[in-house]
């Protein structure tokens, strides 16, 4: 009985082993160089191999990333050069009393828009006026004194040298009834030209003379800006070339003007050249004022047919300046050749065509054929969003 047992142990440890032989034969074969199995099952895996070797996490197709993009069309560009400046009136005076006196009545205040030769204030004048009449009647006298001796001249009954003697003092007298109205006259101050009332520097009874102003006047319809322009630029400008003004650095411009007249010297100082360009105080609904900081624009030439973009679609990170173009909404790289600019443009002179999709937000985040989903175009929502 003993020796039956060991012999059938014997026996099945034979066909454990014959079974474990088998089934390593079935592994070696399916793990084989076959295009038929599991490897073929693998390389049509996302990814192009099994999860982890490559693509995101899971093995998952790209997440598109959002951008913004604006379609390339040629246009217009301004070649410009820039100042900036303080904006100061065309016309600004302090205005002096002409005379002398007590200020008896102010008839404007601060802020007041007035015509040219309106009364701005009064002195005390009651002195003046008498004189004045004082004068006219000493005129009126001489002038009756010259009347009668030339009716005695024709008879000769007096000399023609004191007919002439008395229509000399006769002019005299003329001449000082003159005086007198003028500085009735000038006990008005006037304005000299039409304009605002800026400042207000005397007060009634106040005595005043012709040494301190009474009033500050300036035109503030019409303003104008003093430019510094570097003396290798000056050439470029002309008079007559157009001008822009700018309040916001990257806005859109508020006003323009003209370039009114250039000074034909350099300032030893500075190196500059002072271009004088006249501004519209109101225009568009902006009002500016004397005293403003603004940056000015000089249009020195305009070329046609020119591809701008905002210099934040460009990426100069130390490398070739780059866009990325969208193409069946995947991002393509491509190198550009930059040009003038202006503002928030820049020219680009090569590297794109017109009609071509760019990238002007979002390129920061995106690598060279990343998909991408489109959810701006030319400044308008795209509903949704443009998916690849």
């Amino acid at each position: 009985m003993k020796h039956w047992i060991g012999r059938s142990n014997r026996r099945g440890r034979t066909l454990l082993l014959t079974a474990m032989a088998g089934a390593t034969t079935l592994l070696a074969a399916g793990c084989g160089g076959s295009d038929d199995g599991a490897g073929e099952a693998l390389a049509r895996a996302p990814g192009g191999g099994p999860p982890g070797a490559g693509g995101p996490p899971g093995g998952g197709a790209a997440r598109a990333t959002p951008v913004s993009v604006q379609v390339v069309q040629p246009g217009d560009l301004e070649v410009t050069l820039r100042g900036s400046t303080n904006l100061r009136a065309r016309e600004q005076v302090d205005v002096l009393p002409k005379q002398g006196g007590i200020l008896a009545q102010i008839m404007v205040q601060e802020g007041a828009r007035v015509s040219e030769g309106q009364a701005l204030a009064r002195l005390d004048d009651a002195e003046w006026v008498l004189q004045a009449e004082q004068s006219d009647a000493r005129a009126q006298s001489a002038k009756d004194a010259v009347e009668r001796a030339r009716a005695l001249a024709a008879m000769d009954l007096i000399s023609e040298q004191e007919v002439e003697r008395l229509a000399s003092e006769a002019r005299v007298a003329e001449a000082d009834l003159g005086l007198a109205r003028l500085r009735v006259e000038n006990a008005v101050i006037r304005a000299p030209f039409a304009g605002t009332i800026t400042h207000r520097y005397v007060e009634r009874g106040q005595q005043v003379t012709t040494a301190a102003a009474a009033f500050g006047l300036a035109d503030l319809d019409r303003l104008e800006a003093l430019v510094a322009v570097p003396e290798r630029e000056a050439a470029r400008v002309q008079v007559g070339q157009l001008a822009r003004v700018i309040i916001q650095e990257g806005a859109a411009p508020v006003a323009s003007g003209r370039v009114e007249r250039i000074r034909p010297v350099v300032d030893a100082s500075s190196g500059t050249v002072q271009v004088t360009v006249t501004v519209a105080a109101n225009t568009g609904g902006v009002v500016l004022r004397p005293g403003q900081f603004v940056n000015v624009d000089l249009v020195t030439e305009t070329l046609e047919d020119r591809i701008t973009l905002p210099r934040t679609a460009v990426l100069v990170d130390g490398a070739a300046p780059r866009v990325f173009v969208i193409q069946e909404n995947v991002a393509m790289e491509r190198e550009v050749t930059l040009g003038y600019s202006r503002g928030d443009q820049v020219e680009i002179r090569t590297g794109v065509a017109p009609g071509d999709t760019v990238v002007i937000v979002g390129q920061d985040n995106l690598r060279p054929m990343a998909p991408v989903r489109v959810m701006q175009r030319d400044g308008q929502p795209v509903t949704g969003g443009d998916t690849p």
